[in-house]
């Protein structure tokens, strides 16, 4: 690495906090004063960016690094990935995709650092090997959510005029945190966002979005505040496959990292989902997520029902 001129202006461009940049800036410069650590992080990148390799491939390199430059592992992870999205810039451009996608989409880092800053007090990102998929241009923010080329996980889908089957084309949804509240215009704005970038790859008429999360568990309808912008987003689903469980594993994304919901009298009230999930749980009941489809036809959501209309399809 001769500089991070890139990684200032994706962090100018995000507006990244004061400190954050302080911790970014500088671990780079320790990076290009140490000719080991340079020689280390380049095999990084030759790795990551020229063999599309993912960082469980050189997680030896990764540790190296971090011990040779003092730096935490995750930050060294952080520093590849918005380095990286230098020559990503050039790639988008070569394949006609347009700028604005560009910095939509490399938002992620921001909002995954966000996160881990909120878990582990640290500047970085845990989750590196989910990055993969923006940097061979699999995956694209667009407006409020991010979707990637994915495959239709159930056996086949017969209604509203759309026949889908098991491993055929769908777009796989991916809902970040920090970001807009999710009302009903920033999403349909994303939605016809996602409906000109891939409405060829459906015949021109409709697209279909499938989504596995915690938050279209249809029972969060009875667990969130009837008004809230996040019950209102279940709406918009047709679900295909419902799960209750016993272990919340993405308990994380409300209440922190190492929190047991197990224990309901020990988490946290500060925000209104905390309080109404903490109070959920209070009651002995569980949590759950939902594999779901919407189909989107430009103007208007297909599979979109009313509370009542749930209600009598699900039970819910």
């Amino acid at each position: 690495m001769k500089d991070f001129k890139h990684a200032l202006l994706v962090m100018d461009k995000h507006d990244y906090p004061a400190d954050a940049r302080e911790v970014i800036i500088r671990a780079n410069e320790k990076i290009i004063a140490d000719e080991k650590a340079n020689k280390i992080y380049e095999s990084m990148y030759r790795a990551y960016w020229k063999n599309k390799k993912n960082f469980h491939t050189f997680s030896d390199k990764t540790k190296a690094l971090a011990e040779l430059i003092d730096e935490n592992v995750y930050t060294v992870n952080l520093v590849l990935l918005i380095n990286c999205t230098k020559p990503l810039k050039a790639a988008y451009k070569k394949a006609g995709i347009s700028e604005d996608i560009y910095w939509n989409s490399i938002l992620d880092l921001k909002v995954k650092m966000l996160e881990c800053k909120e878990n582990f007090d640290v500047y970085g990102t845990f989750v590196e090997g989910w990055f993969m998929s923006f940097y061979t241009l699999e995956r694209f923010g667009l407006g409020r959510f991010q979707y990637d080329l994915s495959d239709f996980g159930e056996e086949f889908y017969d209604d509203n005029g759309v026949f889908i089957k098991d491993s055929e084309f769908c777009l796989g949804m991916h809902i970040p945190s920090h970001l807009a509240p999710l009302t009903y215009e920033v999403r349909m704005d994303s939605y016809k966002k996602a409906f000109e970038m891939f409405k060829d790859r459906f015949g021109g008429k409709y697209i279909v979005i499938c989504c596995n999360s915690w938050l279209l568990y249809p029972d969060n309808l009875n667990i969130l505040p009837e008004n809230s912008n996040a019950a209102d987003f279940i709406l918009d689903f047709e679900p295909l496959d419902i799960r209750r469980t016993y272990d919340f594993g993405d308990c994380w994304r409300i209440f922190g990292q190492n929190k047991s919901c197990l224990r309901p009298a020990e988490l946290q009230r500060d925000t209104s989902m905390q309080r109404a999930f903490a109070e959920w749980f209070d009651q002995g009941k569980k949590a759950g997520s939902a594999y779901s489809m919407i189909i989107f036809d430009g103007e208007k959501i297909v599979t979109r029902r009313t509370r009542e209309e749930m209600r009598e399809q699900y039970g819910y």
